[in-house]
C-alpha cells in the first residue's frame, strides 16, 4: 500500500511520501495482529494516541479513515487466502479473527461486491490461479 502511494505521488511530480512514525506503527500493527479483528480504540490506546488522531494521519497520507484501511488489509489477505490457500469459508473467516463465516460472508461481499466463494470461483474461471 505504501509503495503504491509513494509511486503515484511520485508519478504526480510530489515529493516521496514520509508519513509520520505514529501512522507507520499503526500500519505495523494491524498487519501483525488484524486476525483478531481489533477495534480502532485498541490500535489508537496500544500506539498512545486517539482515534482522531488516527483517522486524521490515516485522511493525510492514505486518503481513507483508519477503519477503511483497517477493512482494506483484512480484505487484501481475505483475498490472497482465497486464492492460495484450501481453506473453507468457516475456516477462513477464523483464520481473519471473525467469529461467524456468514458476517465474514457479508463483509467480505460488502467490500468487494462478490461473496468470497464467487471471488474465488471468479479467479479460477480466468485461470489466474497458482497451482
Amino acid at each position: 500500500m505504501l509503495i503504491g502511494i509513494n509511486r503515484a505521488k511520485i508519478s504526480q511530480g510530489a515529493e516521496v511520501w514520509r508519513p509520520s512514525a505514529t501512522f507507520l506503527k499503526f500500519l505495523e500493527a494491524i498487519r501483525s495482529d488484524f486476525q483478531h479483528n481489533k477495534v480502532l480504540t485498541d490500535y489508537a490506546q496500544n500506539l498512545s494516541t486517539t482515534v482522531l488522531k488516527l483517522n486524521e494521519l490515516s485522511k493525510l497520507y492514505a486518503g481513507k479513515t483508519a477503519q477503511q484501511i483497517i477493512h482494506s488489509l483484512v480484505i487484501s489477505e481475505a483475498q490472497r487466502l482465497l486464492l492460495y490457500d484450501d481453506l473453507s469459508i468457516k475456516e477462513l473467516a477464523s483464520a481473519l479473527g471473525f467469529n461467524d463465516a456468514f458476517y465474514f460472508s457479508n463483509f467480505f461481499k460488502k467490500h468487494t461486491g462478490l461473496s468470497p466463494q464467487d471471488y474465488k470461483e471468479s479467479f479460477k474461471s480466468k485461470n489466474y490461479m497458482v497451482s
